[in-house]
């Protein structure tokens, strides 16, 4: 009912803009732009027209999504936008409430996950954003995992991957349970399986141009985010340095050998604690190492924070750290703040990335150096 409260009121803002629908005014100032990337870049696949580039006349911005997206969102193209659009934002809020409500933990734990994304979920929703649908593919992935349904597990890491190239990363986890083979296999197979699902609307030679236009969109993409929420927009702030393109990539390069240290583990891959941190590593990771991360992106980022406090060891440090992070990430860009800390300090000072890159920090540091020890196990 949020999500669809949330969608009525962005519809609202629309319906009684002051400027005429279709203008260049309304679509620059329509409070359901992405919703209309969406549509619209259905309606050009099944036209044969080019997904990729600026469409000024019907959305402002670019579709930054695969091809094949354009299944995932056609039941909703197909309906008139003011009921797509309510339908579209109830379905991420209901996939991310259903993969928490998998998690095999208890069910106090569910509910403070549920509450504590909750601000951050609403400012995903009134972005008309995919994200909360990603976050949720994350911990299915999991879920699959722990169930020990690699061919599933294969299919939604394939299914997120080409909603947001990032969603690979799910594929992390696959280190952590047996039969590695069989899921490589099954990864193969739906991935050329979704690559080529366009082809029931176009023609190979279109699914081609279509698939250059992704991936050039993908790859300047840096280049246009240049006020991105990342943790290396964080540190060129913090440190007083300029972030040139090969720095960048030599930051994430960094951040992806970090991340991969875990891994030495390999004795604690059995253990329920350290498989839920690992989770919330790669949620939070996703989210703050990402070159195009906005703000609607962090519902990723703080389902990985709720994921992290309900499965790490009591204490005063972590329960800081989750106050922090609920604060200054999730009430950060409302209204609960006056304007002009948040032009000052909050957006100048990326301080929406900064608790999030702490707690990963922490959350890597539990990975590698501690042991496992359940004297305050995680109820599953």
């Amino acid at each position: 009912m949020v999500a669809a409260g949330a969608a009525i009121h962005l519809e609202l803002f629309d319906i009684f803009s002051p400027y005429r629908e279709g203008s260049d005014d309304f679509i620059m100032n329509s409070s359901m732009n992405n919703y209309s990337i969406y549509q619209d870049a259905f309606l050009h696949l099944i036209h044969h027209e080019m997904m990729y580039g600026y469409h000024w006349s019907e959305y402002y911005d670019w579709y930054l999504y695969s091809p094949s997206f354009a299944f995932l969102i056609m039941p909703f193209a197909l309906l008139p936008k003011y009921i797509g659009v309510v339908l579209w934002c109830m379905f991420n809020a209901l996939a991310l409430y259903y993969a928490v409500k998998l998690l095999n933990i208890d069910q106090k734990k569910k509910v403070f996950i549920w509450w504590f994304v909750l601000e951050e979920l609403i400012t995903s929703i009134q972005n008309v954003q995919v994200n909360p649908l990603v976050a949720a593919l994350f911990i299915l992935t999991f879920v699959a995992f722990e169930r020990k349904n690699v061919g599933l597990a294969a299919l939604i890491i394939a299914s997120s991957l080409f909603i947001k190239v990032f969603g690979i990363v799910g594929a992390a986890l696959f280190i952590l349970y047996p039969q590695r083979l069989k899921f490589i296999g099954y990864l193969i197979l739906w991935c050329g399986v979704i690559f080529l699902l366009p082809l029931i609307f176009i023609s190979w030679g279109e699914l081609l141009k279509q698939y250059v236009g992704w991936f050039d969109i993908i790859i300047n993409l840096h280049s246009t985010n240049v006020n991105d929420l990342s943790v290396m927009q964080l540190l060129s702030t913090y440190f007083r340095f300029s972030l040139s393109d090969g720095l960048r990539y030599a930051m994430q390069a960094t951040a992806v050998i970090l991340f991969c240290i875990k891994y030495v583990r390999y004795k604690s891959y059995g253990d329920t604690q350290f498989k839920l941190l690992f989770l919330a590593s790669i949620l939070v990771w996703s989210t703050i190492f990402n070159n195009a991360v906005e703000s609607p992106s962090f519902i990723i980022a703080i389902t990985g924070v709720a994921i992290w406090y309900i499965a790490d060891a009591k204490s005063k440090l972590n329960l800081a750290l989750a106050v922090f992070a609920f604060i200054f990430t999730s009430l950060s860009y409302t209204d609960l703040f006056p304007r002009f800390i948040k032009l000052n300090f909050f957006i100048p000072y990326v301080i929406k990335c900064l608790p999030c890159f702490l707690i990963w920090i922490k959350i890597e540091y539990e990975l590698i150096f501690r042991k496992r020890t359940l004297s305050q196990p995680v109820n599953v």
